[in-house]
């Protein structure tokens, strides 16, 4: 068993430099460091320039590019330049750490055109779904690059709906969000209370953040900032940005109690599926023939869970142990540790079939090792859900207490806490890691009589890059852009809420 330590190390001189050239030629190669210059055997000696009507829209405008002193009668390729964007991560067998924001150029081709015989360029493109800020563009031929010329998408918010019962969702949706530390983030108001932070990292600029409406009857206000690192920049017009503040005003039309307590799941189709965990496996290989699988893979504390295998020994009892963590981030650090599960006896062609009951304990990815002796045969990947314990009670006087309590809280920096909101105002957060996946929130019933909700979202808990916003703070935008997703983490919003009286 090691104990987890963090170690900081220097950069070779020869990286340093390596490191500087690169920024150099990438800022060089662009306005406003916005997009690398394609390579240099692209350029032509005579390069024209593309002009742009209009310059400056949303996704989905239509524009046109006209360009002279072409070649003419000649096809041509046109490029878009933007970029791919993503989270770094750095993931071993005792935990994940949260890095930085990755943006990566590249081009893509718009279409095609042909030029008159004058040698003139005329086309009529549409701004794609796409980061927002100046995208350079390209008329190429033959690999060689004819003209250039950009145009800047701007961002743009919409809600929707705008009126509903306590409890209603509301989506806010928003485009041309860019990877620049200003423009990358919006943070959502509701009433004049922070409610969290939309992104769109790996979503093109686009992203769906979604609220609860919350209060008495009548208007509430809604407002949409541009954020630096995920906080509310209230002086827009005075920044340099350029970015300006949105507002709307929803209405609560009734109150028809408490709505069902729910988990809200994140898109399947943003959720990677490792075939591996990525923490708690030693990254010892499997026995030759070995193969073992769950059904199902995932599952909350307690659920059941068949495990099959085949190519073992026949005939054999083997030990089934569960691998997990213990310990916290505040003292000492924390260990991999073995709790037996029981055993299991292979039939004599060497199958193994045999059911699990999943430890209440952490969440997040384990593994069960199958061991004959002191011989680990084959490590088999399981990923421990959140889960909701209990809200009680759920009717409560003013002023009195009520408790949240939640399982299968993870210990990684992607999944050990969540951020809580109450009647869609941040609180702050909470930690299960060293309570072993529990959160228990001991809370006080607030407000008028009627419903008010509790919500507890997925956050990061802290970061050791450049951070792209502050920790800690509800990411409203977890079902499509949360970091641990390209990670195979699985992690809900938890939608709850309480009636309170007199």
């Amino acid at each position: 068993m090691s104990q987890h330590r963090y170690s900081i190390g220097l950069l070779p001189g020869l990286a340093l430099v390596a490191g500087a050239l690169a920024l150099a030629l990438l800022m060089a190669g662009t306005a406003a460091g916005q997009q690398a210059a394609p390579s240099a055997a692209l350029l032509a000696a005579d390069i024209k320039l593309l002009k742009t009507q209009p310059e400056v829209g949303p996704v989905g405008t239509s524009f046109t590019i006209t360009g002279q002193g072409l070649p003419p009668g000649t096809a041509v390729d046109l490029i878009w330049m933007t970029s791919d964007g993503s989270y770094a991560t750095r993931a071993d067998q005792q935990t994940v750490e949260f890095q930085d924001r990755v943006r990566v150029d590249k081009r893509v081709s718009l279409g095609s055109a042909t030029t008159d015989a004058d040698g003139q360029l005329r086309a009529t493109l549409t701004a794609p779904e796409d980061y927002g800020d100046i995208h350079d563009l390209y008329v190429e031929a033959d690999g060689q690059q004819l003209a250039k010329g950009g145009f800047r998408i701007e961002h743009q918010v919409s809600v929707s709906p705008l009126d509903g019962p306590v409890g209603a969702e509301i989506t806010i949706k928003a485009t041309g969000l860019t990877l620049k530390p200003y423009t990358s983030t919006l943070g959502v108001l509701y009433d004049n209370r922070y409610a969290g932070f939309i992104s769109a990292t790996t979503t093109r600029g686009t992203a769906e953040g979604k609220i609860r409406a919350a209060g008495p009857l009548g208007g509430h206000l809604l407002e949409v900032y541009g954020a630096s690192q995920a906080t509310p920049f209230l002086n827009p017009r005075q920044g340099a940005s350029g970015w300006k503040e949105f507002r709307v005003e929803f209405k609560v039309t009734s109150d028809d109690g408490p709505p069902p307590l729910a988990l809200d799941w994140p898109d399947e189709g943003r959720l990677a599926k490792p075939a591996m965990p990525i923490t708690t496996a030693s990254g010892v290989q499997p026995a030759p023939g070995v193969s073992a699988a769950f059904e199902p893979a995932s599952g909350p504390i307690l659920s059941t869970a068949s495990l099959g295998a085949v190519g073992l020994p026949p005939d054999t009892s083997l030990d089934l142990i569960w691998v997990t963590v213990v310990g916290n981030r505040v003292q000492g650090g924390w260990n991999m540790v073995d709790k037996p599960l029981g055993k299991a006896t292979t039939s004599g062609d060497g199958a193994l079939q045999t059911t699990i009951q999943v430890p209440d304990d952490l969440g997040g990815w384990h593994v069960v090792k199958l061991v004959q002796g002191k011989t680990v045969l084959v490590e088999v990947p399981y990923f421990v859900e959140h889960s909701l314990v209990q809200v009680n009670p759920r009717r409560v006087k003013a002023g009195e207490p009520f408790t949240v309590q939640i399982k299968g809280i993870g210990w990684t920096e992607l999944d050990n806490g969540v951020a809580v909101t109450y009647d869609s105002a941040y609180m702050g957060y909470a930690c299960g890691f060293n309570s072993g996946g529990d959160i228990t929130l001991n809370m006080v019933a607030t407000g008028g009589p009627g419903t008010h909700l509790v919500d507890l979202y997925p956050m990061i808990y802290q970061g050791h890059g450049k951070p792209p916003w502050s920790y800690q703070m509800p990411q409203l935008t977890f079902a499509q852009d949360a970091p641990g997703l390209a990670l195979g983490y699985r992690l809900p919003t938890f939608r709850l809420a309480i009636e309170v009286y007199e």
